[in-house]
């Protein structure tokens, strides 16, 4: 008897002490798939717009880069660099594009054309730059209208300028600093910003053969109006000068203490500032897409900013202006 009272207690020890069997567990969710990037916003290229009569009656070649949907588009004008024409700079072009901007990019007198140089260029090639990027913000309309559709979706009082090296140039004068001891036309003032990429420095930092051979570069700052964004690469060297990269920064060093105007350094970056053309633009190496990125970055959220655009570009701006060097 004792035995088997005993059995149970012993099987409800051993059921009390087994672990007890869980519950199958429900399957995991399955993850959903990420949602796809969405798609870039297209665009067209018009090329070429031909203005018969431009500037002092000379002929204009345009190229014409705009978004194929939205109104109230604000609209920049591109200035090359030396030997560059109006086809180069295409990721810095779509990116602004895609962003809501209308491009428009003259060719200049020392364009190449097709990779081809040109042939021998006027002396005063610097000034007819000017005066072809001020016809085209004082005849914006007549440009837009040679592309059907696109004055009519334009908002021609938010009017940009940039321009790359020798371009660069061409958009200071454009802003308001004046060549010295040199007939220069009036700026008209239409434009409400301008960003200078690897623009060259002041004369006095050329080589003594290159001061012979540009004069037109003692220009005189202190006129300089904003807003101005200069970007400068850490590496860009040139033979025009011996004083290093840091001979681009003249035009921000001789603006006036208060003028409206920042400089930006790309770190490691060559006179393409990591690719703002093709990225098989020397030096090698300087094209990445970080570099590539930051510029395009600061150039579209500047340039919103700038003329009052409504984008989450123009909101990132004050804390990019915040990393650099602004002289007020």
């Amino acid at each position: 008897m004792t035995r088997s009272a005993s059995l149970p207690l012993l099987t409800l020890l051993m059921a009390c002490a087994a672990p007890a069997i869980a519950a199958a567990a429900p399957a995991p969710a399955p993850v959903p798939a990420p949602a796809p990037a969405p798609a870039p916003a297209p665009i067209a290229v018009t090329d070429p717009v031909t203005i018969v009569q431009g500037p002092a009656g000379r002929a204009l070649l345009l190229r014409v880069t705009a978004p194929l949907g939205g109104r109230d588009l604000p609209v920049l004008v591109l200035s090359h660099g030396n030997l560059l024409g109006r086809a180069d700079y295409p990721p810095l072009v779509e990116a602004l594009a895609r962003d809501g901007w209308i491009v428009i990019q003259p060719d200049h007198p020392d364009a190449s054309r097709e990779g081809f140089p040109p042939a021998p260029y006027p002396a005063d090639t610097w000034r007819i730059r000017l005066e072809q990027v001020d016809w085209i913000a004082a005849h914006l309309g007549q440009v837009l209208d040679r592309v059907p559709g696109l004055r009519a979706r334009a908002d021609s009082g938010r009017l940009a300028l940039m321009g790359h090296s020798f371009g660069g140039h061409t958009a200071a004068l454009a802003m308001g600093a004046r060549v010295e001891d040199q007939d220069q036309p009036a700026p008209t003032g239409r434009f409400r910003a301008a960003v200078l990429l690897s623009p060259p420095g002041n004369w006095e930092g050329l080589t003594a053969q290159w001061q012979q051979r540009g004069p037109y570069m003692k220009v005189d700052w202190t006129g300089l109006r904003g807003p101005v964004l200069m970007v400068n690469g850490t590496a860009d060297t040139t033979p025009l000068t011996d004083q290093g990269p840091a001979w681009h920064d003249d035009g921000f060093r001789l603006a006036r203490a208060d003028a409206d105007a920042c400089l930006m350094h790309v770190e490691g970056a060559g006179h393409y500032l990591g690719g703002i053309d093709s990225v098989l633009r020397g030096p090698q190496g300087d094209a990445t897409p970080e570099r590539r990125a930051r510029v395009f970055a600061a150039v579209t959220a500047f340039l919103d900013a700038a003329v009052s655009r409504p984008t989450g570009a123009a909101a990132q701006w004050p804390a990019i202006r915040a990393g650099l060097a602004c002289k007020r």
